[in-house]
């Protein structure tokens, strides 16, 4: 069970895209992504955390969207917002760090670094600017209004799971080092876990595409052969409609390359869930490479 105890949300920019819609009377209209709408409703309950909205705007349609999702603790109109936060926890007789708080832009600041202080956690959507994304400590792979809310419930109700997850990448590390893998093209190591040895040639960089997975850490380990690897942040990328269920892979493209790594025989690296990157990339001349991949399940 967790041990947060408070959900505290933005709205624009978190709930929502950030775009404001007016008309002459006003406030048009709000866009809201039903994943986000489930995982406040439906998920949180079952976790006993309560949602909180704290914002410096009033709108009438943020109203209805909370009425419809049973939201009782709607604050509009807080510039304040770490003032009102900690009226909010000494009434349910909280500390900051049983608070989990989703932010995108400067005024989030003051309520995510007391929060983070104090040991609660603080997350933020893809394209919130870059102080909140240094300052948190989970940056979801999706944007303001598609499904950042979402991701970021799930982050934080399987946070005490962690743990186990750095445990069980460490165990299958020390298999793959130890040799635990055949040459058959799929397989199962001693723990588990499923592995497939990849064979292919390595290509032009604007050949290869940005994947990420949603339900699975990749530990991937060259068995023969040079590649180069590229990760990419969360932000600026667009999806191209396009997922594998069965290799848990959605593919992007645009993006901003925040690390490029040459593999070679013998290397390792651990590709968390989420993580946009883009392998296969040839460092010279292009070259066959065997890969073994091993996929986590979360």
């Amino acid at each position: 069970m967790s041990d947060i105890k408070i959900l505290v949300m933005d709205v624009d920019g978190t709930l929502t895209d950030g775009k404001i819609y007016m008309g002459q009377d006003g406030e048009c209209f709000k866009a809201f992504d039903i994943k986000d709408g489930a995982g406040i409703a439906l998920l949180l309950p079952e976790y006993n955390i309560i949602p909180v909205i704290i914002t410096a705007r009033e709108s009438r349609i943020l109203e209805n969207r909370c009425k419809e999702l049973k939201i009782t603790e709607l604050h509009q109109g807080c510039f304040y917002k770490l003032e009102k936060l900690r009226e909010i926890i000494a009434r349910y007789n909280v500390g900051l760090d049983a608070v989990a708080y989703i932010g995108d832009d400067l005024p989030d600041i003051p309520c995510m670094e007391a929060i983070r202080k104090a040991g609660g956690v603080v997350l933020c959507p893809s394209d919130a600017i870059p102080e909140i994304k240094e300052l948190s400590d989970y940056v979801s792979g999706c944007k303001a209004g598609n499904g950042s809310i979402r991701d970021c419930i799930n982050y934080v109700i399987q946070r005490d799971s962690h743990e186990d997850i750095i445990k069980r990448i460490n165990h299958v590390i020390e298999l793959v080092l130890n040799g635990e893998y055949t040459d058959q093209p799929v397989g199962m190591l001693s723990d588990g876990t499923h592995y497939t040895i990849q064979e292919y040639e390595t290509k032009d960089e604007k050949e290869c595409v940005i994947e990420t997975h949603r339900y699975h850490v990749d530990v991937q380990y060259i068995i023969s052969g040079r590649e180069q690897l590229e990760l990419f942040s969360n932000n600026c990328l667009t999806s191209t409609g396009r997922y594998e269920l069965e290799t848990d892979s959605e593919f992007w493209y645009g993006g901003v390359s925040i690390s490029r790594t040459i593999l070679t025989q013998g290397s390792l690296i651990v590709v968390m869930n989420n993580q946009p990157h883009k392998g296969a990339i040839r460092i010279e001349d292009s070259e066959r490479v065997r890969k073994l991949v091993c996929k986590i399940a979360l």
